[in-house]
């Protein structure tokens, strides 16, 4: 089954667009691999309003965040989770409107324990555990716990909207990088397997990077999928070689990449290992991996 990715996104960086009532939508210049055109940032309401993921620590994106908000009072700062793209914005934002910041908590992986691309410096001043409401001015929204890309990892859903503002746990143009020790494959799948499980719920998906992602479910599935037909790579390629390092089995898992995608490519890979080795599929020797 194959991901049906939406790739074609050609908002203009810092406009504002209006996705929906209460729902707009500006984009960050900071483009790349892995953040696709750059960062959603999402104004939740009207009048008094809720920002979510206000970006990176990027002067441009503030100026064109606070002309988008003029004339209206931002009531909450809420963070999806703490990678670099996504959270050192909001200090700055803090500074200038003085609304509080929310969030899981700070990044759960040290930098010396492999939590290299987090925001260390974030601390919420509202954590919010799972299922917290936040409401405000005409919206009200329920935080989700989706560890797997970031161990912190919330989505926000917004029932009257049936909407849910997904991170980038499900992004409309990829699929999430799973990096160890922070990342996880095993809590990727079981989030991915509750946000399916609200079928019904939520028919509009709001990502972290990338368009809007109408219909969500069947997206889901195919994700799903993937994931499975790459964990059955890894177990057949480890039959054929034996018994072999992580970076050794990206070309036969992945096959032909971009070189600047390869490290990625070894920590997804890795994470997937890591999954087989909890449920008993492979076993570790040193930096060598082989079938249970």
């Amino acid at each position: 089954m194959s991901i049906p990715f939406l790739r074609e996104d050609p908002h203009p960086h810092g406009e504002v667009q209006r996705i929906a009532p209460g729902i707009r939508r500006i984009i960050c210049r900071n483009p790349g691999p892995y953040t696709f055109r750059g960062t959603n940032t999402w104004i939740i309401g009207e009048g008094r309003v809720a920002v979510l993921d206000p970006g990176p620590a990027d002067p441009a994106h503030l100026e064109a965040l606070l002309r988008a908000l003029e004339g209206e009072v931002v009531t909450h700062i809420l963070i999806s989770h703490t990678h670099r793209d996504h959270s050192p914005g909001a200090a700055e934002l803090k500074a200038a409107t003085g609304a509080p910041t929310l969030g899981f908590g700070p990044h759960l992986t040290p930098p010396e324990a492999g939590g290299e691309g987090g925001d260390h410096a974030f601390r919420p001043d509202i954590t919010l555990a799972d299922g917290a409401e936040v409401t405000g001015h005409g919206w009200r929204l329920i935080a989700l716990h989706t560890p797997g890309h970031c161990a912190n990892h919330l989505c926000f859903a917004w029932p009257d909207r049936a909407a849910l503002f997904s991170g980038d746990h499900v992004m409309s143009w990829n699929t999430s990088v799973v990096s160890p020790p922070d990342g996880d494959m095993r809590a990727y799948m079981m989030s991915l397997a509750r946000l399916r499980a609200r079928e019904g719920q939520d028919r509009l998906y709001l990502p972290g990077h990338g368009p809007p992602l109408p219909d969500p479910m069947p997206f889901l599935d195919a994700l799903a999928a993937h994931r499975r037909k790459r964990e059955a790579r890894v177990i057949a390629a480890l039959r054929e070689a034996g018994s072999a390092t992580a970076q050794a089995l990206v070309g036969p898992v992945y096959g032909p990449m971009d070189p600047g995608l390869i490290g990625a490519a070894g920590r997804s890979l890795l994470a997937h290992l890591l999954m087989l080795e909890e449920e008993g599929l492979v076993r570790r020797e040193g930096d060598l991996w082989r079938l249970a």
